[in-house]
């Protein structure tokens, strides 16, 4: 789905400063890790934009077709799993308002899931961090239960966040069609923007790289994390 309305506001908590850049996102060593506790599998419900020599669509094709979500990802986290930096950073913007049942579409549908909302709105109405790496790229973590406390503060001290810190709780809250899972991309870091270009990167997970040589998890298949280990 795409998220992000033309005209919408997203009310949160932005570090000024926040400089427009295209800069590269991939950091030394292949650093980022899968945003969930070392040790767990999860399963990727949508996978990055794939076409085919043919011009079909093999992977992405649900949501991940325009330009700013073609590099994502929707990984099968049920509601309150922990949700881990792939990469360090600081926090560039935090949203953490919304109730976890607030979710829905942007139109009504058959057999509607409890709580379902319609609102054209829908789209900006969720729960997120973005973690800012300092080279021009963010990282999106998005439709969050809940945020974690001390990620807020940090969203205002300016203090770092760490590789494997836990940073909320995945959920449905947006324009999820109230399904669980956590959309993750890593994007262009642009001031008061939260949902911009995403960018190509890779994973260094070792089940990741196991199976995919490029690092990039495939549609479809499930993958161990490599990140942090979550008590």
């Amino acid at each position: 789905m795409r998220w992000r309305r033309p005209g919408a506001v997203l009310t949160g908590v932005l570090l000024a400063g926040v400089l427009a850049s295209c800069g590269a996102s991939e950091p030394a060593g292949g650093g980022y890790r899968l945003p969930w506790p070392g040790g767990e599998s999860f399963q990727v419900m949508q996978g990055p934009l794939v076409v085919d020599g043919m011009g079909a669509c093999t992977s992405g094709c649900g949501s991940h077709r325009d330009p700013d979500g073609q590099h994502a990802w929707d990984f099968e986290l049920p509601e309150g799993t922990p949700v881990l930096a792939a990469r360090g950073g600081t926090v560039g913007l935090v949203v953490g308002s919304w109730s976890a049942d607030h979710c829905g579409g942007l139109s009504p549908v058959a057999d509607q899931p409890p709580g379902y909302l319609v609102n054209q709105l829908m789209g900006n109405q969720a729960n997120l961090v973005r973690i800012d790496h300092g080279d021009g790229s963010s990282a999106l973590y998005l439709h969050l239960s809940s945020v974690e406390p001390g990620i807020e503060v940090k969203a205002k001290s300016g203090e770092p966040v760490a590789q494997g810190e836990v940073i909320g709780r995945s959920g449905k809250t947006g324009l999820t069609g109230c399904v669980p899972h956590l959309h993750f991309q890593v994007e262009q870091t642009v001031r008061a923007d939260w949902y911009t270009t995403s960018i190509p990167i890779s994973f260094g997970d070792p089940t990741v790289l196991a199976r995919n040589a490029d690092g990039v998890p495939a549609e479809g298949a499930a993958y161990v994390s490599g990140n942090a280990p979550v008590p």
